[in-house]
């Protein structure tokens, strides 16, 4: 924290970060024809990250998200389910793009044991799924696609999967708004472009600004990604050991403190979307189920 020159830099990236992608998700409800000013896209995407950390894996602020604009727009709960699924997706999209641009611009990364060479492969076709799958997104038609066809089938006998059903609509619906997919795709491979780089100012900030900034846009995606498993508010315990772990390959010991260091800015802005959540808890109590 001494170096304020890098570290304030790096806060202030991330909270841009957080902005974006509250604003990806506006344009994704937008295009579900879900018509919410931006304020309070913004007051429910704060309390959604404020159930993400105060309740791991018992509650998640997705569902809460979906709760709230259920309320406000009734009837839409189904669409806004696949418009915080496809945000997910795009984030997760990002994450894999950037690290196998990364890994492309700088072949010589990680270059060595068997593992490695398997990690890269993995990424390279992981890339070209996602590349495929908004492919298919784009360019097969409702009526041919297999997966709805056979949700819609399955259905038929257990009406309960009626809501999966519901769900991948709210996805598919994606198919007629290929701009805001773009636009979508886009922030979010900015929003981590600025993750990463954040990451990089952190690691400087500890003593290993040597390190390849190509190497660290390589492996920052990857331990984000391990973080999906909710075990911990922020990803703490799970991100500590990835981050540790992928950092190490590039020669730099931090890579548990660069996360610690990301880590405070995530539950910096759980605890924003706390006070947030003081004001909706009056007007708008959860149901007991979800309280």
């Amino acid at each position: 924290f001494a170096e304020w020159q890098l570290v304030v830099p790096a806060f202030l990236l991330m909270l841009i970060a957080t902005l974006l992608g509250i604003l990806r998700w506006h344009w994704l409800l937008q295009a579900q024809g879900i018509d919410l000013r931006f304020r309070r896209t913004l007051e429910l995407a704060f309390v959604g990250n404020f159930f993400n950390i105060a309740l791991p894996g018992a509650v998640s602020g997705d569902v809460v998200k979906a709760f709230y604009i259920g309320k406000e727009v009734p009837g839409v709960r189904g669409r806004a389910f696949g418009s915080i699924l496809f945000d997910r997706l795009a984030g997760l999209s990002a994450l894999l793009l950037i690290s196998a641009v990364a890994l492309v611009l700088d072949l010589d990364v990680l270059w060595g044991s068997a593992l490695l060479e398997g990690l890269k492969v993995f990424l390279i076709f992981a890339a070209l799924g996602v590349v495929s799958g908004y492919s298919f997104l784009f360019f097969v038609k409702e009526s041919r696609d297999p997966l709805l066809l056979g949700l819609q089938k399955a259905e038929s006998r257990f009406p309960k999967v009626g809501s999966l059903t519901r769900i991948y609509l709210g996805i598919r619906h994606y198919h007629s708004h290929r701009a805001t997919v773009a636009k979508t795709l886009l922030i979010s491979c900015f929003t981590h472009i600025l993750v990463c780089t954040a990451c990089y100012l952190f690691l400087a900030a500890l003593g290993d600004g040597a390190v390849e900034r190509l190497s660290v846009y390589f492996v920052v995606p990857l331990g984000l990604l391990v973080t999906a498993i909710p075990i911990l508010p922020a990803g703490v315990g799970t991100g500590h050991a990835a981050f540790g772990y992928l950092f190490g390959f590039i020669g730099s010991q931090r890579g548990a403190d660069v996360f610690s260091l990301y880590a405070i800015t995530i539950l910096t802005v759980g605890a924003v979307g706390g006070l947030v959540y003081l004001r909706f808890k009056a007007r708008n109590p959860l149901p007991q189920e979800l309280s």
